[in-house]
């Protein structure tokens, strides 16, 4: 009809490009997405051999991926450890461990836990562990070629711990348990050390005899050097290796609450040439009953110890509270409490 506009059958240029670059878009995601998903299973499998190389042998009955679009998700049924560590063998097993990733932070790891979870040693002795809940946030350096993992933080929580260290079938020589339990790890600014710091709440250790220790609080907050030397080998090669990298534990503040008691230790300790502990702790103590403490054996060990706190200690104040404050000292392998030895210290290495 004369006068309407003619029509095309083309559609206009400008209603095509925004759909086009959301394709686009979800197709360079998505790329990313499997490329990312495929780094992640071959981390995985560097890891492992890695492990296994340093004697540790880590297995999953089964592994599943998936996470698509937003996060890399992995999901280890059954997993199990091996451990070999000398002439002794542990195996760690528990029931499921899931880890989550988001797609643009894949270096933040999430990790979280379904027990129990048991160490049996070829001894016969086994740790048995339960909650009611176990996560873990952790923030991880690409794994390298030789499979090798850097981690600059690491943040445990876990709720309503349980823990049964089981000498021998049928016989648990000590259990643990709290309302909660939290570890925080970061690493120094010096490089080759972390920052540690730990909490229990409400925490209680029965022990062989049946006799019950529990506290309102224990807390603990210090770091340790040159954390790179104990990475691999048996426990003594570890701990020969951190003495001569020359190793120290700084504690900050080991803290006990109970009541209206508190006992705080700090100090920095270290191995002596002999693998035996040394240096200086303080031992700072606040509304502790120390004929309490010292119970029957007034003169023996926990007697004179006591007596001595009491006689030797400095007043300070501690949260507002009078507190008395003295100095142990490890030297050439004997414990002092100001100038009294208090008892002999073992080589924590083996000859």
């Amino acid at each position: 009809m004369a006068g309407q506009p003619r029509r095309s059958g083309r559609v206009p240029l400008g209603a095509i490009w925004p759909a086009a670059i959301v394709v686009a878009i979800a197709a360079a995601w998505s790329c990313y997405w499997y490329l990312g998903h495929s780094g992640q299973k071959l981390a995985f499998e560097r890891w492992q051999a890695h492990e296994a190389r340093a004697g540790r042998e880590f297995h999953c009955d089964d592994v599943s991926h998936g996470g698509f679009p937003f996060r890399f998700e992995m999901t280890c049924g059954n997993p199990r450890m091996t451990i070999h560590d000398g002439d002794t063998q542990a195996v760690v097993r528990a029931k499921t461990v899931r880890t989550i990733a988001l797609a643009y932070a894949p270096n933040q790891v999430i990790a979280e836990f379904d027990g129990p979870l048991y160490i049996e040693r070829d001894d016969g002795s086994v740790i048995e562990t339960a909650w009611n809940a176990a996560r873990m946030s952790m923030r991880i350096s690409p794994i390298l070629d030789d499979g090798r993992l850097k981690v600059s933080r690491a943040d445990l929580e876990v709720d309503a711990p349980l823990v049964n260290l089981i000498a021998s079938p049928g016989r648990t020589s000590l259990a643990y348990r709290a309302e909660a339990f939290e570890a925080h790890v970061r690493a120094s600014e010096a490089g080759a050390g972390y920052d540690l710091a730990a909490s229990s709440a409400a925490p209680s250790l029965t022990l062989p005899d049946g006799t019950q220790r529990a506290v309102d609080r224990a807390q603990f907050v210090g770091s340790a050097s040159q954390i790179p030397a104990l990475a691999s080998g048996d426990w003594s090669e570890r701990l020969a290796r951190w003495r001569d990298a020359g190793g120290v534990l700084t504690v900050n503040a080991a803290r006990i609450d109970y009541g209206d008691s508190l006992a705080i230790l700090d100090g920095m300790l270290r191995l002596d040439g002999a693998g035996r502990p040394e240096g200086r702790i303080n031992l700072t103590t606040a509304g502790v009953d120390l004929a309490n403490v010292a119970g029957e054996d007034m003169l023996g060990l926990s007697g004179i110890a006591a007596l001595s706190i009491g006689a030797l200690g400095s007043p300070v104040v501690v949260d507002g509270r009078a507190a008395s404050r003295i100095g142990l000292r490890m030297q050439g392998g004997t414990l002092f409490l100001g100038p009294l030895g208090l008892a002999e210290l073992p080589s924590l290495l083996r000859h």
